[in-house]
């Protein structure tokens, strides 16, 4: 066993320190050198949530001998969570509604359009979790691949109706 003097020891204790304490501090809270919101925070926090599970369900796609893939209903699951985490379907339409009327965009929406986007998401993410249900009983990797590119097609949907940079973007860089 190394003995560690006295000195030597207590520099290893105060980076030791400084590393843990640098987990305690939430490293998306921060955005171009500028502190976001809280609600900033908060949001980019879930959207990560979000694309830990999308991405969870297509490594478990993409993988036939991957241990964990009973979990893929799990993942379904937890993803229809997290999105409600970012309010209700039509409390985050209002909210998108009411920050698209406020803004200079050339076509504002109507509310029956935003309705019709928030159902087809709605209906997306809901069928998401059918599909890994039927992945766990049939292996059904097609329909349930669809599925996941269904939902995000129809979040893209709505989310591009909306003025740039007033929206976060939830699937962008996430390949097929």
């Amino acid at each position: 066993m190394r003995i560690i003097g006295k000195k030597s020891l207590l520099e290893f204790l105060k980076v030791g320190l400084v590393l843990a304490s640098l987990q305690c501090i939430p490293i998306t809270a921060y955005a171009e050198e500028n502190v976001q919101t809280p609600n900033d925070a908060y949001l980019d926090q879930v959207v990560s949530v979000l694309r830990s599970h999308v991405l969870s369900m297509r490594m478990i796609l993409d993988h036939d001998d991957l241990r964990y893939a009973d979990n893929m209903v799990r993942h379904a699951e937890a993803f229809e969570r997290a999105f409600g985490m970012v309010g209700p379907m039509e409390w985050h339409v209002a909210e998108a509604f009411a920050h698209a009327q406020k803004t200079d965009a050339v076509e504002k929406l109507s509310h029956k359009q935003f309705d019709e986007l928030a159902e087809n998401t709605r209906v997306a993410i809901k069928k998401i979790k059918r599909s890994a249900i039927r992945y766990g009983r049939d292996k059904k990797r097609s329909l349930m691949r669809d599925s996941i590119n269904r939902m995000i097609e129809s979040c893209v949907a709505c989310h591009s109706k909306l003025p740039e940079g007033t929206v976060p973007h939830v699937w962008k860089g996430m390949k097929e």
